[in-house]
């Protein structure tokens, strides 16, 4: 009975985690292409870093109109793990997706971390919804998608894995998560 339930889990959890890998991976790709493609075209056209204030500026009322209930990036993934109230909005992978382009192509500064983990979240997140998740696999569910955030952008599944079970717990791993960590991890690079 025992293996059986084991079983389950693996199987549930390999299932969820190459969904999560899937679309984080897919999605830091796309982030690293851009990112490089804006790097190139601000450092052949320097004149753009005039303009960064104004990037600044568009940024900071994407947020003000669009983003309130996201502005809190990180800190919410974090919250919500530890006292889960709400499902953290999707438009939180796309308001930090482009928020860090454009702050990259007019000669800003900002992390891939940020980004990185903020989208793995993100995306993760929302399957809570779609498979009608508990609390307690929620936890797991979003430190999947930190990892594979991590993961993908870094190319480190290692420490992806280990980066995601870290900030979330803090001192404490949770054994349950620590598989499907390393897989969404996987996964995603």
């Amino acid at each position: 009975f025992q293996q059986s339930l084991s079983l389950i889990f693996l199987l549930k959890w390999t299932f969820i985690c190459l969904l999560i890998g899937a679309l984080t991976g897919s999605a830091s790709a796309v982030f690293l292409w851009t990112l490089e493609w804006v790097t190139n075209y601000r450092e052949a056209n320097l004149w753009i870093i005039a303009l960064l204030p104004i990037s600044g500026l568009i940024i900071g009322l994407s947020y003000h109109y669009c983003g309130e209930s996201v502005v809190k990036g990180n800190n919410l993934l974090i919250e919500e793990f530890h006292s889960p109230k709400n499902i953290i909005p999707f438009k939180m992978a796309p308001l930090v997706f482009i928020g860090t382009i454009l702050t990259h192509l007019f000669g800003g500064s900002a992390g891939r971390e940020g980004t990185a983990v903020q989208v793995g979240g993100a995306i993760a997140d929302q399957f809570t919804k779609i498979f009608n998740l508990s609390d307690f696999d929620r936890k797991i569910v979003l430190i999947a998608g930190i990892s594979a955030g991590f993961a993908s952008v870094f190319g480190t599944p290692l420490a992806g894995a280990i980066f995601a079970l870290e900030v979330m717990i803090i001192g404490r791993v949770r054994f349950e998560a620590i598989v499907p960590s390393f897989l969404a991890a996987v996964f995603a690079n």
